[in-house]
């Protein structure tokens, strides 16, 4: 069951994102004072299938493997159509502003010349498909690429453009697989072959957690480690109490203040502002993890968020049940029961010397999409989680009636179960880390 379940999700998942749309944007840099507004609309509902690709079962313990997500729009779950078109901060715009913020005079007049005669502007209307995985064509772009002026790898822009069906998108992992330490199962040991980013300093740097659908069984965690690609970075979540889903108990963890703290009350966190450059608690700047993008990631609307990020726009509504993110997982087995895994994407927008665009307007945080992974156990799940929770017992009782053999019997069975599914027996595909060819070698 363990094994199946990891290597492709038989739970019904869910992506929902919901956009902000920016009502107002003109009176923002009209020097009118007026505070930006924003109107949530959404959500867009994607049913969400990963699979673990290109699989290699490694002598250490560990298997090294690549994750391939799928997303299939679910329109009667969604409250609008991908149709449905979105004004905001136009991403290019923003990024290239921001890249040549520190540059020097000649290279900000000559993005602002370029800008000023490809008829740019600060804010853009597009379908809610276009800015999420189909993407858009962008002139800007285009030029700023051929000059490297951007990092951003792609000929198109979107949110999440060029990673449905992909399974290098997210990178290669290398993971414990348990066959050594059980209460190692699930956790990650390198990302990309190296066991840090280069995206932060010190502890921040490190590959730390499991990627949230595999987890060991649980001592007495106060906190989980859950690594997140998309940022470059892990995120803890605290442990709050033991609840039941689907007559299962579990533990549950959220995120809390300082799962997004820069340092402030959580000294292990400084080194995500090493030069003291960022902003008030309550977002983790990921520019470095998105190709120079200015982006920042909160929770959404701002929850537990410093209040001056919601008191210079409008349209924010925090709310503790809607915005939390929470995980319950069952202690013995590690399985998730109920998992709700949520943040939210801003843009950051300031003031930029020699660029006309950018002359009158106030640094802001702006507010793009926010979006939230769901996942619930089924009826069938569960009652095999429930079997095989009461599988021991039933043993010990029936066929010892001692309770130590019982146990050790139950214990070595599990090993040799774990062991024979995460090793397997065939032969399984290499990824190489030198020269990405794929290689076949036996597993024995």
């Amino acid at each position: 069951m363990t094994y199946s379940m990891w290597q492709e999700t038989p739970i019904p998942m869910y992506f929902k994102f919901y956009m902000f749309n920016w009502t107002n944007p003109h009176e923002f840099y009209s020097s009118s004072g007026v505070k930006p507004h924003f109107q949530e609309m959404g959500p867009y509902v994607f049913r969400e299938i990963d699979y673990k690709e290109n699989q290699t079962w490694n002598s250490n313990g560990t298997v090294t493997f690549q994750r391939k997500k799928v997303w299939i729009f679910e329109e009667s779950l969604s409250n609008g159509s991908l149709t449905d078109e979105i004004t905001n901060l136009n991403p290019i715009v923003a990024t290239l502003g921001f890249s040549v913020k520190y540059k020097n005079t000649i290279i900000r007049k000559l993005a602002n010349g370029l800008m000023v005669r490809l008829g740019e502007k600060l804010v853009l209307t597009k379908s809610v498909n276009a800015l999420i995985f189909e993407g858009f064509n962008d002139t800007l772009l285009d030029i700023a690429r051929k000059m490297k002026v951007t990092k951003l790898p792609y000929s198109k822009f979107g949110w999440f453009y060029a990673r449905n069906g992909s399974a290098s998108y997210d990178g290669v992992f290398n993971m414990l697989t348990g066959a050594n330490n059980l209460y190692e199962m699930g956790i990650l040991k390198e990302w990309n072959y190296s066991n840090r980013t280069k995206n932060y300093e010190g502890s921040c740097g490190m590959i730390d957690g499991t990627l949230g659908d595999f987890w060991p069984p649980l001592q007495d965690n106060k906190t989980l480690s859950l690594f997140i690609p998309d940022i470059c970075t892990s995120l803890t979540l605290s442990f709050v109490n033991t609840t039941t889903v689907q007559g299962l108990t579990g533990r549950k963890y959220i995120g809390d203040k300082s799962t997004l703290d820069n340092g402030e009350t959580v000294v292990a966190r400084k080194c995500y502002c090493p030069n003291g450059d960022c902003g008030p608690s309550g977002t983790l700047n990921i520019s470095s993890c998105k190709f120079g993008a200015p982006a920042f990631v909160s929770m959404p609307h701002f929850y537990l968020a410093d209040p001056s990020y919601r008191d210079a726009i409008t349209g924010m509504l925090p709310d503790e049940k809607k915005h939390k993110s929470s995980l319950v997982l069952e202690p013995t087995t590690g399985i998730p029961l109920l998992v709700k895994a949520q943040l939210q994407l801003n843009l950051l927008v300031e003031p930029v010397d020699g660029m006309s665009m950018f002359e009158n307007i106030t640094k802001t945080y702006i507010p793009m999409l926010w979006f939230t992974q769901e996942a619930n156990l089924t009826d069938t799940y569960a009652n095999k989680v429930q079997l095989f929770l009461i599988l021991p017992s039933l043993g010990t009782v029936t066929f010892f009636g001692i309770a130590g053999i019982g146990i050790l019997i139950f214990f070595i069975g599990l090993f040799i179960y774990i062991r024979q599914k995460w090793r397997g027996e065939e032969s399984q595909v290499l990824i190489s880390k030198y020269d990405g060819d794929v290689r076949r070698r036996d597993d024995t």
